[in-house]
């Protein structure tokens, strides 16, 4: 009970949305993101481009044990919403991390989509980030940060290109893990994915109240999708 009461007071506090640690960290993303995409578009099929597409994939596959150990070094609790690697932003980084290692198209394409349409949003929206200088802080922002860099690395760096109907493909995709994850948290009573509640502090609290909220957030990711998919739109009409 005593070592219990030790560990509960040394808990960090949640991340204050745009608070000078948010801020920071977010700086520090764009930067990033920058550096590794100008360097690799310079050095194209180099060693260098290599190097850094397979360390953007080893950030991506070492997210979650990331995460779980540093909760456990900073005394949070690891419980069910937790345990298994099934939010979204889990999903597009193991897909992010095939994409860039087995050239995998279909994983490109939830890599690009799942992380500018979903991912993005919980990095400027952050609901369950433990603020600086924890231990957690830093593997949510390895998580959330590296996939919204991976989506971006793909077009910008390595010249992907997603395939046609890949914005359908992808939301069908969507819709699967809504129906698996969605039924995974019915049976347990866990919450990954949001699908029994929604995350506090997010773009979500101006959706309408569960269940309403899925059918929308289904919609908007659709429509989301569809915007992601305009540039490639505009470049294949300029080849033609």
């Amino acid at each position: 009970m005593g070592l219990e009461l030790i560990l509960a007071s040394e808990s960090p506090s949640l991340i204050q949305h745009f608070g000078a640690s948010h801020l920071i960290a977010l700086a520090g993303t764009f930067l990033i993101g920058f550096f590794v995409i100008y360097v690799s578009r310079k050095n194209q099929l180099s060693k260098i481009s290599t190097a850094i597409a397979v360390s953007i994939a080893f950030l991506l596959i070492t997210a979650y044990p990331v995460k779980i150990i540093a909760r456990y070094i900073d005394g949070i609790e690891i419980d069910k919403d937790v345990l298994f690697p099934l939010q979204l932003c889990d999903v597009a980084a193991v897909a992010g991390f095939f994409a860039l290692i087995l050239k995998n198209r279909l994983c490109a394409e939830i890599t690009y989509f799942f992380g500018l349409a979903g991912t993005l949003q919980a990095l400027f929206t952050p609901s369950v980030c433990y603020d600086f200088p924890s231990i957690s802080y830093f593997a949510f922002f390895q998580l959330h940060s590296i996939v919204v860099i991976a989506a971006l690395y793909l077009p910008l760096a390595l010249n992907w290109r997603p395939r046609k109907g890949s914005v359908m493909r992808v939301w069908f995709c969507g819709i699967c893990y809504a129906i698996i994850v969605g039924l995974f948290d019915f049976i347990t009573g866990a919450n990954y994915g949001f699908f029994r509640e929604k995350a506090e502090g997010s773009l979500m609290d101006i959706l309408h109240p569960w269940p309403y909220y899925i059918i929308e957030m289904s919609v908007l990711a659709l429509v989301l999708f569809f915007v992601l998919s305009v540039p490639f739109l505009r470049q294949s009409q300029s080849k033609n």
